[in-house]
């Protein structure tokens, strides 16, 4: 069933120049007569203020105020406007007061105005905005009561919102099934295979259009390159040769620097097995040369076993005279640390002597304020107040004998350390004494072993003088002369120039034929770039019908919908699909009575046309309300309607007159 609005009562106070208005409402039909500047336009802005904060032009920042002569607004005025809606014939009233803040500034006796305040009320009860706004939305949205109350309200929407709006009322049930039944048949049902595919697996028709024309451009972006990379190829490749001849020529020099090395392998023979005999002797001599250095280690050995013995026995003195020597460093630092623990604790234990005789010579004296009565203040007299004192005597000397055992404690828990301590020292000072005692015996130890030094053996006159060692050096002298020997290598520079000339001439024949593999390189990758050019063109030729193809889909599906739009109006009809001059096709939405485009209507036709799409939008959203009809004067016939009509007429030099 649907929501029927009505305005029963509107009651204006200080709003626009209207100081005080009560206007009652036909159910049906309302007319409001008044010259220009009169206050008509005010009335549908007092409405729509009250109920949104807004005015006829959707502004929020228009100027309610009552203005004197000079067209300054009269201060401390409440500016309100106050309708009773019928809902289902159901009233509530709303009620919207604007008013000035006036307010002493702190050291002045003028008031000032400190800003507005807005206050808001529902059936006489207080509300915030938010939840005021909430009961204004719960009757009807802001939005959609501006479509259905203002006839010029949709025809002034974008092109987009005004389809998004139709789709909505009309075309929302029309599934891309619904489309194919009419556009598919068996002939063509594999041409928009692709597109039902896309659709059935949850796309949306603009994302489907938009992935194919990104994959179009980049893969005619691909392509573009292709042709230059083609041509680039084709410039680069060499020229045809006759690769059989260059193959054999290669050939034939190659046996040409074969027979050339056994020519050169012939007359270096001899060179070889001399070159082979003076590496033999260079070994021997090398062999020598180590017998020498080895006989040398063992004469040293031999001649200084005593020496070496006392520089070991040496060097282990100086070594136990060291590790002493930090021993006694480490007990000393040791026994300083003792020592100053011990003077501490002699400090600590003097420091409790004191206190305790202190402790001991305190003697009981009565604090005569607590002899009195905590609650009245009264000194305590016979019995309490020798109750009370003995009270005080027990605590003190309670106290007392506390804190001299518990300095006695400390003092006997120190003296136990301090003899601890003092043990430790003792023992400590014996064994430095002992370290000392050592270390005096090692140095003296030290400076026998240093004057006791034995005399060392020259090893260069012990090594000449033995008998294996003048062998040897004979021997080496020996295979040294056989190395002196003279020798004139063979002659083969000629074969290798020739050999090297042979080299050069086959190097630049292979150059050349390895252009025979770079041409085979080349026209194969041609070959790739033609085969991927064509199934890349193919490609975008298949991207081209599947756009096609979305365009056959989206002409059907508006058909559809131009269908079911118009079918919802009786007096106009919209256009929803046009085509360009040069046949392409795009969206729009033009609102026309009997082929007229909306733009070009007179003012009574394009009122009608208003009421006619309101009425659609009335039964799609199943809701009514009052129809604000401006200039009502131009129009001789209205459509019908089964909103409240409220006109406003424009008549020369009549007052505000509610009929």
């Amino acid at each position: 069933m649907a929501k029927d609005i009505r305005v029963v009562r509107m009651i204006l106070t200080n709003f626009k120049g209207i100081r005080s208005l009560e206007v009652t409402f036909d159910p049906e039909v309302t007319n409001i007569f008044g010259d220009n500047a009169t206050g008509k336009s005010t009335m549908m802005d007092a409405f729509l203020w009250t109920l949104f904060g807004k005015d006829s032009q959707n502004r929020a920042d228009f100027n309610i105020k009552t203005l004197d002569a000079n067209g300054k607004a009269l201060p401390k005025l409440e500016h309100e406007v106050l309708v009773v809606l019928s809902v289902d014939g159901v009233e509530t009233v709303f009620r919207r007061c604007y008013r000035e803040n006036w307010v002493k500034k702190r050291g002045t006796a003028k008031e000032v105005m400190d800003g507005h305040t807005v206050d808001y009320f529902v059936d006489d009860v207080p509300m915030g905005k938010r939840e005021y706004d909430a009961k204004v939305s719960a009757i009807c949205p802001e939005q959609l009561f501006r479509q259905i109350t203002n006839p010029s309200y949709f025809p002034s929407l974008k092109m987009q919102e005004q389809r998004r709006m139709l789709f909505e009322i009309v075309g929302g049930d029309i599934t891309h099934h619904d489309v194919f039944n009419e556009l598919i048949t068996d002939k063509n049902k594999e041409y928009y295979r692709s597109l039902v595919d896309a659709l059935d697996s949850g796309k949306t028709l603009d994302e489907y259009k938009k992935q194919i024309v990104s994959q179009k451009n980049k893969t005619k972006g691909e392509v573009a390159d292709i042709p230059g990379r083609i041509e680039e190829n084709n410039r680069n490749m060499p020229e045809e040769e006759d690769w059989v001849a260059l193959s054999s020529e290669i050939e034939e020099k190659e046996n040409e620097i074969r027979n050339y090395d056994s020519l050169i392998a012939d007359k270096s023979k001899a060179d070889e097995e001399e070159a082979a005999r003076r590496r033999v002797v260079r070994r021997q001599i090398d062999d020598r040369y180590e017998c020498l250095e080895e006989l040398k280690r063992k004469v040293k050995k031999d001649s200084n076993v005593g020496h070496d013995k006392w520089y070991s026995d040496l060097s282990e003195k100086e070594s136990s005279i060291s590790n002493t020597k930090t021993d006694i460093r480490s007990l000393e630092n040791k026994l300083s640390t003792l020592n100053n623990s011990l003077a501490e604790y002699q400090s600590q234990r003097g420091s409790l002597l004191t206190a305790y005789t202190a402790i001991k010579n305190e003697t009981f004296e009565a604090d005569n304020s607590r002899l009195v009565c905590p609650t009245c203040k009264r000194a305590f007299e016979g019995v309490d107040y020798d109750t009370k004192l003995q009270e005080m005597q027990d605590t003190f000397q309670t106290n007392k004998s506390n804190r001299l055992n518990e300095n006695i404690q400390k003092g006997t828990t120190i003296k136990a350390k301090i003899e601890d301590l003092q043990n430790q020292i003792k023992s400590l000072e014996q064994t430095i004494g002992e370290k000392k005692n050592l270390l005096s015996t090692l140095e003296s130890e030290k400076q026998q072993l240093q004057n006791s030094e034995p005399k060392t053996v020259d090893i260069i006159e012990a090594v000449e003088r033995n008998e294996k060692y003048i062998s040897l050096k004979k021997e080496i002298e020996e295979f040294e002369a056989s190395l002196k020997t003279a020798y004139t290598p063979a002659d083969v520079s000629e074969y290798i120039n020739a050999k090297n000339a042979l080299q050069s001439e086959i190097y630049a024949l292979k150059e050349r034929l390895s252009k025979r593999e770079q041409i085979e390189r080349t026209q194969k990758r041609i070959d790739e770039l033609q085969s991927q050019l064509s199934n890349m063109q193919q490609q975008i030729a298949d991207y081209e019908q599947i756009e096609a193809s979305i365009l056959d889909f989206m002409k059907s599906k508006v058909s559809l919908v131009e269908k079911r739009i118009n079918a919802a109006f009786s007096y106009v009809q919209f256009r929803m699909f046009d085509t360009q001059v040069d046949g392409t096709e795009f969206d729009t939405c033009e609102c026309m009575v009997d082929g007229t485009p909306y733009s070009d209507l007179n003012t009574a036709a394009k009122m009608n046309a208003g009421i006619d799409i309101i009425n659609a939008i009335c039964r799609a959203k199943g809701v009514t309300a009052p129809i604000w009809l401006d200039n009502r004067e131009s129009v001789c016939n209205l459509i019908p309607c089964a909103s409240q009509v409220i006109n406003l007429f424009v008549e020369r030099g009549a007052k505000l007159t509610i009929q």
